[in-house]
């Protein structure tokens, strides 16, 4: 799998950045100019997807996730990369919960309310 990458600049999304030569740049027509931005924060693609709309999930987006019954547990969490996979943190408590976004995914359904960027009162108040 090729990673995929998308950036946060300067309090714009840029879901199409290039990574060359472990330089960033917004866009094509900057890699071809030589300019590029250290201060991006790029964000890798889970390569998942939600369970409603299949909007691709990446490290530091928000989900809702509930059981399937919806009878049971649910929670917002925030996705982040460690310990060799994509884990998700509780938006409260800052723990994490699931072993896995994958395993989450397995046994809920899954909503993509936003990322921590774009949507800062997501994780207003969070630990």
């Amino acid at each position: 799998m090729i990673p995929k990458f998308r950036a946060w600049f300067d309090s714009e999304m840029y879901d199409e950045p290039v990574v060359y030569d472990g330089e960033f740049y917004l866009d094509w027509r900057e890699f071809a100019d030589g300019e590029t931005y250290n201060d991006a924060v790029l964000m890798q693609s889970t390569g998942l997807f939600d369970t409603f709309h299949q909007d691709e999930l990446f490290e530091d987006d928000v989900i809702l996730w509930t059981y399937f019954d919806e009878f049971e547990d649910s929670g917002n969490a925030r996705i982040v990369y460690r310990d060799g996979c994509w884990k998700l943190l509780d938006i409260k408590t800052g723990k994490e919960v699931w072993d896995s976004l994958f395993e989450c995914l397995e046994n809920c359904n899954v909503y993509l309310a936003g990322n921590i960027y774009e949507n800062p009162e997501l994780v207003e108040g969070s630990s």
